[in-house]
């Protein structure tokens, strides 16, 4: 990460930029400042691409890194989850084509790739690590996050003790996607107060479940059972009530539904977020997230949700066997 620091301070920027990692919060942050340093926002209409899971084919990648530069000094080019670092992807044609295009990169191209997992034994992920930087970009410690939740807070001109900050940890978790949300909503609170207190985080900070169901929608979208299985048992060991899991997972898939149509109609992230009823910051996760279904299956999630939320009310189904059942069907 101190390659990567140093390059964004002294504005010297390698060809490639590998970003990986744990934490979703950390790869998009980089991310945003790399493109912000290297093309302004009125010229990315002509000087960006981005390209996202399937559509970012070898030939596409290729074709957008080989593009000159309209009217400056940089194109760049996002590449986002897009596999072919995993070593998973079964198309050598296209793996050598990508790895002659990380050899080969023009002085005005800037790659930046986003990915979950890489294999680092991979000829891919080798050839991005010789043609720039790769990058892992995992949830820092405790330390690390109190001195990210100051910083955040003191963007509101806030302050808060280390033992609130501890605290606001424990409540929220771990997740600095949702931390950021969670500190936007607590210094908001706080209003004309400098200081933020733990009643505060009590006050208007969303408990730490919600955001593991989101961590469990995501899996559903990724199709890992076995994942949204064990955050589904990490709930009900820490005394979350099945019914309660069961509504906050239909909420959550209730805000992708509309956050779907909303996208549909080609309004922004961050326009889309708000029809959903989330904060525009969340725009780019709730993208992310619901990229990872079909409309038509969001649409089949919600009405198998209300037919076993009625199953329910009616003593006809269990919460947790509806949950399960869920899961199992993905």
């Amino acid at each position: 990460m101190e390659r990567l620091q140093a390059d964004l301070k002294s504005g010297r920027f390698t060809g490639v930029y590998l970003l990986y990692g744990a934490e979703d919060y950390l790869i998009h942050f980089y991310s945003d400042r790399l493109v912000d340093k290297n093309v302004a926002p009125e010229d990315r209409m002509m000087n960006f691409c981005e390209l996202e899971g399937a559509e970012a084919t070898a030939d596409r990648i290729q074709e957008s890194t080989d593009t000159y530069p309209f009217m400056g000094e940089k194109r760049v080019t996002l590449v986002r989850n897009s596999d072919w670092f995993s070593g998973k992807k079964n198309d050598p044609d296209g793996q050598e084509k990508l790895r002659r295009c990380l050899a080969n990169l023009p002085p005005t191209a800037l790659l930046i790739i986003e990915e979950k997992n890489v294999d680092k034994r991979s000829a891919l992920y080798k050839a991005a690590a010789s043609a720039g930087t790769a990058v892992e970009l995992n949830t820092p410690d405790e330390e690390g996050l109190i001195r990210f939740i100051a910083r955040e807070l003191a963007k509101y001109s806030k302050q808060l003790s280390r033992e609130t900050a501890r605290y606001f940890l424990q409540w929220v978790g771990g997740d600095m996607v949702y931390q950021e949300l969670e500190l936007e909503k607590l210094a908001s609170y706080a209003g004309d107060r400098q200081i933020v207190t733990p009643r505060d985080v009590e006050a208007i900070c969303t408990p730490q479940a919600e955001s593991d169901v989101f961590k469990m929608t995501d899996a559903l979208g990724a199709r890992n059972r076995r994942e949204a299985m064990r955050i589904y048992e990490r709930l009900l060991q820490a005394n979350e009530a099945p019914q309660r899991i069961f509504f906050l997972l239909a909420a959550q898939i209730r805000r992708l539904y509309r956050f779907s149509i909303a996208k549909a109609a080609s309004v922004s992230d961050q326009e889309a977020a708000q029809f959903a009823g989330v904060s525009p910051k969340a725009g780019w996760i709730y993208a992310k997230q619901a990229g990872r279904f079909r409309r038509e299956q969001l649409e089949s999630l919600m009405d198998t949700l209300v037919e076993m939320d009625e199953k329910s009310k009616l003593g006809q189904l269990d919460a947790s066997d509806a949950i399960e059942q869920l899961i199992a069907s993905i």
